[in-house]
Parts: structure tokens; sequence; C-alpha cells
């Protein structure tokens, strides 16, 4: 299978034809991967909406919130006339019914550690319960959430899709149709059952509430349908973008040199995500820092950014992207590229050539990269590191164990330093996303205390600290911070705002067809 298209007029009338790969899901409990998380932003409204271009909470189904002065609850009042696409209004009982099920076991949830703040998390998650009973509705349209240690930023989280409510009658009703065809408050709605390799429509849903606050004409878009293609190979879709058979595509990164002239229709987005070389941090010799600072001396990570992506990409000495901390400028890491140095401290530290494989996921553009930084470590450290390439599915199940190298990207769930500096290296993302399986009590420490803070200068200055100590013990090297590059066809679309948001997503709520 190359690609699927719902359609093939090549001017469809009102409909966006975007470039997909294959999502796991579409349900909101579980939009775990890109593909799925980036159909939720127009199939689901949750509480709290993004800015587009900032990142800012803003209001979305909820009216308005209150973390109390403690930072142990959020009360949210919820935005009268949000409805279900079947057209029932949306209560608070709705919001206790699906943060309840996206941590029941028999969900299958990839994303229930989200909620694993909430009050009686443990208990639903080991089936002792079936309700978190942090979770409130003191009346219609008011919704309490009690969380079991403080957390400041809460808000943030309650704009991640998976927090988004879906209607009891339907999950529960039928779990299969609705897993093919779930229903939740967003601009659009799926008009036929998902079916794998075929892509999915969407088409506007008039009942949506169009207030969302992150939006400043309300959200509710204006193209009546959008169409997802789905392909699995990035070079197949940007050839189809310049035959007019997609209207959004992303660019290869060898395609990227080529593209540059396209003005206008080329769009370069500083986006929150961090690509990163992972180490085994309890497998030796990477259990020693000096041993990770030497393989990270050994890499030429500025080379491997101008041969494989033009020079397009900001080097990243330091874990938050620029896109949270306003600041690209600061060398937390210290790493320099010189391969003398790192063979004397590996000498120093009496380390013997290694032996080991690098696993990465094949055929999203990253083999020539992995394999240009495999070679440097071969060719300048004596190691015998060997690729090993795998579909995402598998790649993903083994980092929960991961004891290799590897490579991956971390992107936000929601616009907080929290979201990175917690799944990546609080010990308690062990199992989860703390793939290095690093852990250090000052980290745990720091970001515990930054939680807890309510002023948000003191907050940042605890984050940043937990960030200097991560960068000193180096669990992993960051490469590069995000850019998302797309080709959009602007002949057919104005778009009023960003073109492309802070995740790196196209904001297709803003696209208007060209009369």
């Amino acid at each position: 299978m190359t690609h699927h298209h719902l359609t093939d007029d090549p001017h469809p009338h009102d409909v966006v034809r975007v470039f997909i790969g294959e999502p796991s899901s579409i349900d909101p409990s579980n939009g775990f991967e890109h593909d799925g998380a980036l159909l939720l932003r127009f199939l689901a409204d949750p509480l709290v909406d993004y800015s587009p271009d900032t990142g800012e909470a803003r209001p979305a189904a909820a009216e308005s919130w209150q973390v109390s002065p403690d930072g142990t609850s959020i009360d949210f009042r919820l935005r009268p006339g949000v409805r279900f696409h079947h057209g029932r209004e949306v209560t608070a009982a709705d919001y206790v019914y699906s943060l309840s099920r996206v941590v029941r076991p028999a969900t299958g949830s990839k994303l229930a550690y989200h909620l694993a703040f909430v009050e009686g998390f443990e208990a639903v998650r080991e089936g002792r319960a079936d309700t978190l009973s942090g979770v409130l509705a003191l009346d219609r349209h008011l919704l309490r959430v009690r969380l079991q240690r403080p957390f400041h930023e809460v808000a943030s989280v309650f704009g991640h899709r998976v927090t988004a409510a879906v209607p009891q009658e339907l999950a529960d009703g039928d779990p299969e149709a609705f897993r093919v065809q779930p229903v939740s408050t967003g601009p659009y709605r799926v008009v036929r059952p998902w079916a794998p390799g075929l892509g999915l429509t969407l088409e506007r849903f008039a009942g949506y509430h169009g207030a969302n606050g992150a939006f400043p004409d309300g959200g509710g878009g204006h193209v009546e349908r959008l169409e997802f293609r789905i392909y699995d190979d990035v070079e197949q879709a940007y050839h189809d973008w310049h035959q007019g058979k997609l209207d959004v595509v992303k660019v290869p990164p060898a395609r990227i040199a080529q593209a540059l002239p396209l003005g206008e229709s080329f769009r370069r987005t500083p986006c929150a995500l961090m690509q990163y070389v992972g180490f085994p941090t309890e497998v030796a010799p990477f259990d020693n820092p000096a041993v990770r600072r030497a393989a990270a001396m050994a890499i030429d990570r500025q080379s491997v950014i101008d041969t494989a992506f033009s020079g397009t990409r900001p080097l990243a000495q330091r874990i938050l992207p620029p896109a949270l901390t306003g600041d690209d400028r600061s060398d937390l890491t210290g790493v320099r590229y010189d391969p003398a140095a790192a063979r004397d401290l590996l000498a120093r530290e009496g380390v013997e050539p290694v032996t080991m494989e690098f696993r990465y996921n094949a055929g999203l553009g990253h083999d020539a990269w992995v394999n240009s930084v495999i070679d440097q470590l071969n060719t300048n450290l004596g190691w015998h590191v060997t690729p090993h390439p795998m579909v995402w599915p598998e790649f993903l199940a083994w980092l929960k164990h991961a004891d290799t190298l590897f490579r991956m990207t971390w992107a936000i769930d929601y616009p907080s330093a929290d979201n990175f500096l917690y799944p990546l290296f609080h010990s308690a993302s062990i199992g989860s996303s703390n793939y290095t399986r690093y852990h250090s009590a000052d980290v745990d420490r720091l970001v515990s205390e930054a939680r807890a803070t309510g002023p948000a200068q003191d907050r940042r200055k605890l984050y940043l600290e937990a960030e200097a100590q991560v960068c000193a013990d180096l669990p992993l090297l960051p490469l590069w911070f995000g850019v998302q590059y797309h080709l959009v066809n602007l002949d057919r679309f104005t778009v009023n705002g960003p073109v492309v948001d802070i995740f790196g997503e196209p904001v297709l709520r803003s696209f208007r067809h060209r009369s």
C-alpha cells in the first residue's frame, strides 16, 4: 500500500486534502501518535485549547477555570450549548465518565498516564474502582478535578484531546462502532466509519458551539470537508502535491532545498519538539555519564543538519525548545564536536570499544541521518554500531524496554516545560516515555517542587534547574529542535492567522476556500 484516495476529482469543491500516515486510533482516549492526534484536533474540543501561535491556554468547551491556591484542585465552568455530534448537550457528568474511561484498563489507552495526577487514578487503573474519585460533577455545568499532589500547570493538560468528552451511550453502547466512528465535541465529525488504509473524511458539524477562545473566529472551521489521505511514503505524497492531488503535505528532508523557492506555499515553522539520540542508561558502558558525553562529542550534529536538512534545523544545546523558552541560544549541554577529546575521555574511563545496535523507525526520512551518526561513532571512536531499522509499532513497543542506542523525537502534548521534563526524565515515567530509564533524585525533587509552586516565575526557575541537571547528566543527546516543513496550496485557500501551529500541525480550522 502506498496511498489511497477517497476522491480523485483534481479540484473537489470546498474540501482540503491533507497528507497523513495511518493512524493507530481515532478515539480521543487513545490518539497517542501524530496522525491520530492530528485528526482529533478537529473531532474533539477539549475544555481548554491552545492559541496556534503561542500555545497559550484559552477557554474552549469550558468558559473558565480556577486552580485552587494550593494547586490540588481545578474547577471548570462548562460552556452551555456545547453538543456532541449526535446532538446531545455535554454536561459535567460526561467528563466524569470520559476521564474515568481513559484510565480504565479495558479501554487500553496509551495516554492514561496524562491523568496519573488525578485522585483515584490507581484504584481505577488497577480495576478496584470504575470511576475516578477525584472527578466530580458539582452541578450540570461545574466540574471539579481533585489532584493527588499539587500541580499548578494542570489547566494545560486539559487541552490534550485525551481529556475531551465522549458520550457514554455510544462509547459503551457499541464500542466497536465507536472505535471506527467516534463522536465528540469538535467542529468536524466522522462521515463514514474509518477503515484502515482508506483515509478519513470529516465534515463540518452544524451544531458546533463556535466559541473556542484559541481562534479569533471561534474555531468552527470554514471548509465543508477535511479529507485525510493515507500515505506510507512521504515522497509519493510530495509528488502528488505537485500533481494537484493534495493541498497540504510535509516536505521530505531531501526535498527542502528544492521546495525553498516555492515562496509562500513553502512553510517553515519552528515547533516545540526535540530530536534526540537516546542512551540506555542502565546498560554498561552507558550507565557512566562520561561515556555518554564522549559519544555526544563524537557526533558532528551541525554537519548532519547541513547534510540531511540543508542547514535548516536549529542545533539543540538544551532540552526545552525555543517555542517554550523564547530562547534558542542557551548552551546547557556544553557538548562540542571533538573526537580526539572524546577518545581521551574513554581512554581515561578505561572503556573498551562498544558493540551495539542503533534502533530507529524506518521510512520516515530518518534513515540517512541515522546512518551518518552511526558512521561518525564508528569512525571517531572505533566502535561497532550497526543500524537496526524497525516498523513504527514495533519500535514503539521496543522503546518501553530499550537496551541499545536509539533515535526518538519528543513533541509536546501540551505547551509546558513540565511536559518535556516529567515524561522524559522523572523516574515515575520509566516504563512509559522515559525511554533512557534515567533516574536522578535531584531531578525528581525539582520537578515535583516546580509542580507544587504557585507563582509562575518561581515555578519556571525550578523547571530550568531540573533541565540544567539533566543536561549535565546527558541521558540523551539533543540533536536539533523542531522545524516542520509543509507545502500548502495557497492558490485554493486563504488562511487567517498562522498556517502551521506551535505543534507543527496545519491550522485547518483557519483555511478558507478562495471563491
